[in-house]
């Protein structure tokens, strides 16, 4: 009998804990970045402002991919298909980009 009550105290115990973490709930707020990756955009309003000028340039007939509004996936799948010609000029460009941001900041700290 003892092993009945105490089987059925476990079993009363054990409900109640289910029933508890049952009840939790769980919260989180809505992060907006351009990728997956970046843990804080220099400009909340980027994504907005790399949409628009991309609607705009279809509009005009002059649209192109940007990667500024592509996932980290896409992205890779995007390298993943350019030919070794397309490679070697987006990574010249992207060089050139990181080159002048690089002498920008640096500018600016001084």
């Amino acid at each position: 009998m003892f092993a009945r009550i105490s089987t059925a105290s476990a079993l009363t115990a054990r409900q109640t804990l289910v029933a508890a973490s049952a009840r939790r709930t769980i919260a989180s707020t809505a992060s907006l970045k351009l990728k997956e990756s970046s843990n804080a955009d220099p400009d909340p309003h980027a994504y907005e402002k790399h949409k628009q000028e991309s609607l705009q340039k279809q509009k005009e007939g002059k649209g192109h991919w940007k990667p500024e509004l592509a996932s980290n996936s896409e992205e890779n799948v995007r390298a993943d298909r350019l030919s070794d010609a397309e490679f070697a000029e987006a990574s010249k460009r992207e060089l050139e980009k990181h080159a002048a941001d690089a002498k920008a900041t640096k500018k600016d700290a001084q």
